[in-house]
């Protein structure tokens, strides 16, 4: 958009009637909306740092609960339909099985992508008003390092869906509402607030959007979602063209952990998210030197409270994927810090102290104990198996490069620091990219499309589909008519197969082959034209 079009957007009566400014910021070079007249800078960062540590401007410290309860309460006191509350259980879970193209939801508006954002079904209720729990793995090499990030947060939202601009509500009473709740329930003055005009994309939408600072912090953010990707559509952003929305939706985020962090001005944002279990961690630890680490397990239990309790089951392939990368990583950490206790005991223990605000995942408490022992099981086998592996490819080719360090935790579960302790020994230098696990996050946060999820080859043997013929068959007799190695392992394709491979939304089936009395590890089934390509653990012969 040009920045005539963007001022057009934010030039809004509630700014001029409330004595608001248009600036540039002097650092990032954004335009913003202040009432400060001596500022140059948007109050972003890094174009400022955060002022609220230990000097918050609130009326007082609010805790999650209070802040959570004040929002909703506010909204629905304006007419908006209660939706989601944790207290009573129903909310949709942090496994966003409703979309094509995400595993984890991400947002609030997450919930409503796509059916109801494109116009297909009407919304629960308009407008409402809920609480999300929320995960982003986006960023988890700064989980803990940084002191403001988190991996499971709840992105607090009203939201109002508008078939004509005038029908429900549009700018003007979103951002009074914003003020509005800032100032009488948070007690932030009005004057230490700035509204930074971006430009919001996600989830196959976009619209301009206001972000609101206080204190060099992102409080919220209140988009105006009226476009929709369309391939046709005469709007192109970050080389997408767009068209358009059935629907003017108000999208907003107001982030339930940052505006209780700046209420209680703690010196991380983990003192206010996590304030239970970081209290026992640093009561238990002997040595608490290493705050990062025990920052970053504080908020991973509670991660992993979430994926676990909402249903989520570890495995090699899409959510599965991220709860495992978690687990392993938090168990890391127990190992780091030397604590005495397992990850299923650090998890049971958050999971009481999330029990009054969320029922059902307590319910769940034995179910998420069972997986929690079994994946530290298997993850201790990974490791005592991986060693002879990392050896042997240092042999071969006397280097792992970052290619090498993915492909080894990917299909061999092989951590990087594992593979350069290992290297080490041997003499060879291993460098571990910074942000190696939000990279390996990234990589399984999102459904590819299914062209990309195999070659479309012809020159395959087909595959007769056994599950076709019987949807219970459990075991069957066949022959390897090809194999080939890759990175992945070594891939055969049969003459027949009960294996359902990936595909629809629904992952592959698992088990093993036994080729001459010795059983062989399943690792992924995937359709490619009329075969099907079984991933093995060890190399087979075919016949």
């Amino acid at each position: 958009m040009t920045e005539s079009t963007m001022q057009k957007e934010y030039d809004l009566q509630f700014f001029h009637t409330n004595g608001y400014l248009r600036k540039k910021c002097k650092a990032c070079g954004d335009y913003f909306w202040t009432l400060d007249t001596h500022t140059e800078f948007c109050g972003d960062q890094p174009c400022v740092k955060f002022n609220f540590i230990g000097n918050s401007l609130a009326k007082k410290p609010l805790t999650l609960a209070e802040v959570r309860e004040s929002f909703l309460s506010f909204f629905e006191k304006h007419g908006h339909s209660l939706l989601h509350y944790p207290e009573t259980g129903q909310r949709c879970p942090v496994i966003a099985r409703w979309r094509s193209d995400i595993y984890l939801t991400i947002a609030s508006i997450a919930d409503f992508q796509p059916h109801v954002t494109s116009g297909m079904v009407p919304p629960p209720a308009n407008p409402l008003v809920i609480s999300q729990p929320c995960i982003r793995l986006n960023d988890l090499d700064e989980v803990g390092k940084s002191g403001r990030h988190l991996t499971t947060f709840e992105m607090m939202g009203h939201h109002a869906f508008n078939k004509n601009i005038d029908e429900i509500y549009w700018k003007e009473e979103t951002v009074a509402y914003c003020d509005e709740f800032f100032r009488t329930k948070i007690g932030i003055p009005r004057e230490a607030i700035n509204y930074k005009e971006q430009l919001w994309i996600g989830g196959g939408n976009a619209g301009p959007c206001v972000e609101v600072l206080a204190g060099g912090l992102e409080i919220a953010t209140l988009v105006f979602m009226n476009m929709k990707e369309d391939e046709h559509g005469g709007t192109i952003l970050e080389d997408k063209h767009y068209a358009p929305n059935p629907l003017n939706i108000v999208d907003t985020g107001y982030g339930l952990e940052r505006i209780a962090w700046f209420t209680t001005g703690t010196p991380t944002v983990y003192e206010t998210a996590v304030p239970k279990m970081l209290k026992f961690l640093l009561d238990t630890i002997k040595d608490t030197s290493d705050k990062g680490s025990i920052y970053a397990l504080a908020d991973h239990t509670k991660c992993l409270s979430f994926m676990l309790g909402d249903g989520i089951v570890p495995s090699n392939v899409k959510a599965g994927y991220l709860a495992r990368l978690i687990i392993r990583r938090s168990i890391r950490f127990v190992e780091k810090l030397q604590l005495d206790l397992t990850i299923r005991q650090l998890v049971e223990q958050q999971l009481d102290y999330l029990g009054k605000e969320f029922p059902s995942l307590k319910k769940r408490k034995d179910q998420v104990g069972e997986i929690l022992d079994i994946e530290t099981r298997r993850f201790s086998d990974t490791l005592s198996k991986g060693e002879g592996l990392i050896k042997r490819i240092l042999k071969e080719k006397q280097t792992i490069d970052p290619n090498a360090l993915i492909m080894l935790y990917d299909t061999h579960g092989m951590p990087p620091d594992v593979v350069q302790n290992i290297a080490q020994k041997e003499n060879i230098p291993v460098t571990i990219p910074l942000n190696f696990d939000s990279m390996i996050a990234e990589l399984h946060s999102h459904e590819k499309p299914e062209e990309e999820t195999a070659d479309v080859r012809t020159d395959l043997p087909p595959t007769h589909h056994l599950y076709y013929d019987d949807h219970y068959t459990k075991e069957f007799d066949a022959t390897i008519l090809w194999k080939q190695t890759t990175a992945r392992g070594t891939e055969v394709i049969l003459n027949k197969t009960a294996f359902y491979p990936e595909g629809g939304g629904q992952p592959a089936d698992k088990g093993v082959l036994i080729v001459s009395g010795k059983p062989i590890q399943v690792l992924h089934v995937e359709k490619a034209a009329d075969s099907i390509i079984h991933v093995l653990e060890h190399p087979v012969n075919v016949g």
